[in-house]
């Protein structure tokens, strides 16, 4: 078990060496949100309880009936789901963003996606697997995102494969320990993935409360299908780029 800001989250990876690994990553993206915060809550969730709806779709075919997006920081084409927009440039996090469609007009989201280059910047020099990034993103981000006391369930973690390489998807379900307006009794999922090798890996999180597997909170099979999708563009990345 590990617990930082509130939380209390079980180390997907079960290894020794868990508290030590990829700390650089996590330090960087918790101080780079401590100044947004406030804004990014406004974005990722709204302040209510999320029940399952009844728009459904497969993972499959949701991603499928998607459409191309270029995220040219990344070097990174992307799959938009159907249902979903994307948004690329200046964020607290990587430097492309997916939303259900209309959220951001609506003033809050059930899942939100947050994916972008591992720069060098972000290792700080270290050599970090990617199974260590994914765990050190998921915890950062959903530490940040997701501000309430909880216990982690459902734990995964899966070799992935995709278009730009091999690498590690994991999950966990955030169950909260207190009754609280941002996240419902049936909790919420965290989601991260890295892939790729060398100086050219790339990275996926993704937030949703609840995650039941409707259109605008999906599973975690889900976000797998968009990593899976992951393209290099035609475009350069751009230098510099961090979280």
């Amino acid at each position: 078990m590990r617990e930082a800001h509130g939380h209390t989250y079980a180390d997907p990876m079960n290894t020794s060496s868990s508290q030590g690994r990829g700390l650089t990553i996590a330090v960087i993206v918790l101080v780079a949100l401590v100044a947004m915060i406030a804004a990014v809550g406004t974005v990722v969730v709204s302040q209510r309880t999320y029940g399952s709806s009844e728009r459904t779709m497969s993972a499959k075919t949701q991603v499928a009936a998607g459409s191309d997006h270029t995220d040219p920081a990344a070097g990174l084409t992307i799959r938009v789901p159907a249902g979903w927009e994307a948004q690329s440039g200046p964020l607290p996090f990587g430097t492309t963003a997916l939303m259900p469609e209309g959220a951001s007009d609506s003033g809050g989201a059930s899942g939100i996606v947050f994916l972008g280059a591992l720069t060098p910047e972000m290792l700080a020099g270290q050599d970090v697997s990617n199974e260590q990034a994914a765990f050190s993103l998921a915890t950062g981000i959903g530490q940040a995102v997701l501000p309430v006391p909880g216990s982690p369930t459902e734990e995964r973690v899966d070799e992935i494969s995709s278009r730009v390489g091999d690498g590690t998807a994991l999950s966990f379900r955030i169950i909260p320990s207190i009754q609280q307006p941002m996240v419902g009794p049936e909790g919420a999922l965290v989601y991260s993935a890295v892939v790729g090798e060398g100086d050219s890996r790339f990275w996926l999180t993704y937030i949703a409360t609840p995650g039941d597997g409707s259109m605008d909170s999906p599973r975690a099979e889900w976000a797998d299908e968009i990593v899976e999708r992951f393209e290099l563009a035609d475009v350069p990345a751009e230098v510099g780029t961090t979280t």
